[in-house]
């Protein structure tokens, strides 16, 4: 449903909060703060999208993949969260979920725009059909601000975004793009490893490897790739 002259509804997508101590009592799922008050920020309402599955836990791990998936119900359930929504957010984290994949399937099938951060990157790419691979330890570099250069494809949308061919970004990552399917590659680090994906058939459809959310405050580009992905969902 068009919502004309509204705010836009985004939902960012939960992701399950790993306790290292199994003796803790309770499982989260979990929501990133500043991608959260970007995306207000920019003039956007935000929610959160849980899980609908019936279980508590996402424990069947396969390199950093929860691989537990929904039965019919829990996916139409799911969906029907989706569906609240004019744009959808997977955020970054250390792992991720079989939930996040079937809503980056879902958001590229029914045009729904959606940004992926670091994991959520990684969700796009395996929901979509595509690989991802362990990258350089040299990549995983947690706290500093920023890490390498980028180059931009003059012909992406990170460019029309950013306006910039090339962009210093953090790092904090293992994994990266293998094979790509129903995506391109828009940027890449000197050493190759793909720092973005998109898809230019779609209203926004854009998975960013790095974390524009900790660098907007200072950096005009990333906080660019928040306010055109909420102006992506106020058309929608």
């Amino acid at each position: 449903m068009k919502k004309t002259n509204k705010k836009p509804i985004i939902g960012i997508v939960a992701k399950f909060n790993d306790f290292d101590d199994p003796n803790f009592l309770w499982r989260r799922q979990v929501f990133d703060g500043l991608s959260r008050a970007l995306l207000i920020k920019h003039g956007a309402l935000v929610i959160g999208i849980l899980p609908q599955n019936k279980g508590v836990d996402f424990n069947d791990n396969d390199a950093g993949r929860h691989l537990v998936t929904m039965d019919k119900a829990e996916e139409e359930d799911f969906v029907a969260t989706l569906k609240l929504c004019d744009g959808i957010l997977l955020q970054g984290g250390a792992n991720s979920d079989y939930y996040e994949e079937f809503a980056a399937k879902y958001c590229f099938e029914h045009d729904i725009p959606l940004l992926g951060i670091c994991a959520g990157y990684n969700n796009m790419i395996r929901g979509l059909g595509g690989t991802t691979k362990l990258s350089a330890k040299s990549h995983n570099q947690f706290g500093k601000e920023k890490v390498h250069k980028i180059s931009i494809d003059q012909n992406s949308l990170l460019y029309k975004i950013t306006g910039q061919d090339s962009l210093m970004v953090n790092s904090i990552h293992s994994y990266e793009a293998d094979e790509l399917k129903n995506l391109v590659a828009s940027s890449h680090t000197s050493d190759g490893c793909v720092e973005s994906v998109e898809n230019a058939s779609k209203k926004f459809y854009l998975g960013v490897k790095f974390h524009p959310e900790l660098l907007a405050a200072t950096s005009l580009p990333c906080d660019n790739i928040f306010r055109s992905f909420v102006e992506a969902c106020h058309s929608n």
